[in-house]
């Protein structure tokens, strides 16, 4: 059974620093380009870069909440390989690496980086892989502590 692939557009202030910063830094591979969008490959994920205009731009996000967008691994040799990547091509963390709910059912190891356009990402592995998307019986989501 094939399996959807997720499409999510974000604002861009520049185009080619958005290129950069996806391409080189987080590893993505580029695919079409026009003078008002780029479209980028996350992870077989495509996610469209929109080019905003900086006058048009929204307030910058205080903390990762109430947006960011990004991926679950299911290895954690995978999600440490990209946390390597971006630690060498200097990107800039909006929360550094960290374990959430040691010990718990929940735990997951994650890191949060900020784009160039103030954009939320994050990245993480859990321990177990049923509290992806399982775990009905734990009433947590997301960091009290992360909240503003």
């Amino acid at each position: 059974m094939e399996r959807p692939r997720f499409h999510l557009s974000i604002p861009a202030i520049d185009l080619e620093v958005s290129r950069r910063w996806y391409v080189d830094g987080l590893g993505c591979r580029a695919g079409r380009c026009s003078p008002e969008a780029l479209i980028l490959d996350l992870a077989g994920h495509q996610l469209v870069a929109q080019r905003l205009r900086q006058a048009d731009a929204p307030p910058p996000q205080p903390g990762i909440y109430p947006r960011h967008f990004g991926l679950v691994f299911d290895d954690a040799a995978t999600w440490q390989a990209l946390l390597d990547r971006v630690r060498a091509a200097g990107l800039r963390f909006g929360v550094e690496p960290k374990c959430r709910f040691p010990g718990q059912v929940l735990e997951h190891h994650t890191f949060f980086l900020i784009d160039p356009s103030g954009n939320w990402l994050e990245f993480k592995h859990y321990r177990h892989p049923e509290a992806v998307l399982g775990c009905h019986d734990q009433a947590v989501v997301g960091d009290a502590e992360l909240r503003h």
